[in-house]
């Protein structure tokens, strides 16, 4: 029951990843595609790395680290590129900069919990890296439309809910239900990401293209001639 809860969002994630394939977004947003994809590995990796090697043990919190670095290297294209589409305003870059911080407050006051673990320690700076690249990807959503706005607005969402809600589990400790809903909510986030994209949008599905086609392309020369 534990691991349906957490493969739950994964198998919705590897959804959405075919959807974008499907419709060809896959190509055209590579970084996000490929940082996405990394995810999923690093959850169905770490997700087992327990039944190799105890959760409190040093051979654990070695492997979970490395796992964790490789995530994030494999997300700095595509956190880059939203980035630059993220800080337009000046608000914006000061409501990230207030996220920012709000994020370095609660990791401090997790890392200064007495007797926490070394892996309790990777986690809150892993929320902590969430947190910061969830508030990006939501901000580079702002102006945007289209497959990019559910793209972004979605990645946001669940690095947000990710981040926030580990960091809420971890400092008050609720119980079992709040993994559950936890899991669920990133279920949700991932399922509203594989329904809006549109497989007809601008970029995939567009005269210029069309006309690369030999029928399509006589046709066109055809209505040209009747108009003139």
């Amino acid at each position: 029951m534990r691991y349906g809860i957490h493969l739950l969002p994964d198998a919705f994630l590897l959804l959405a990843l075919l959807r974008m394939t499907f419709v060809g977004l896959a190509t055209e947003r590579r970084a996000i595609f490929f940082f996405l994809c990394a995810w999923l590995i690093y959850c169905l990796v770490a997700l087992f790395l327990g039944q190799l090697w105890p959760a409190s043990s040093p051979q654990y919190a070695l492997r979970f680290f490395t796992l964790t670095a490789i995530v994030w290297s494999c997300g700095l294209p595509a956190l880059w590129a939203a980035s630059l589409s993220a800080a337009r305003t000046l608000s914006q870059a000061a409501t990230i900069l207030l996220v920012f911080l709000v994020a370095c407050l609660a990791s401090h006051f997790a890392l200064e919990t007495r007797g926490i673990s070394p892996i309790a320690q990777l986690l809150v700076i892993n929320c902590w890296i969430a947190i910061v690249a969830g508030a990006i990807f939501w901000f580079a959503s702002v102006k945007t439309h289209g497959p990019d706005f559910y793209l972004w607005r979605c990645c946001g969402v669940f690095f947000l809910l990710y981040g926030f809600g580990y960091l809420f589990i971890g400092v008050l400790r609720p119980g079992p239900w709040a993994y559950i809903s936890l899991a669920l909510a990133a279920t949700v986030v991932w399922i509203a990401l594989a329904w809006f994209i549109d497989p007809n949008h601008e970029r995939l599905f567009n005269l210029e293209k069309l006309a690369l086609i030999p029928s399509v392309r006589l046709q066109m020369a055809l209505a040209r001639r009747k108009n003139v």
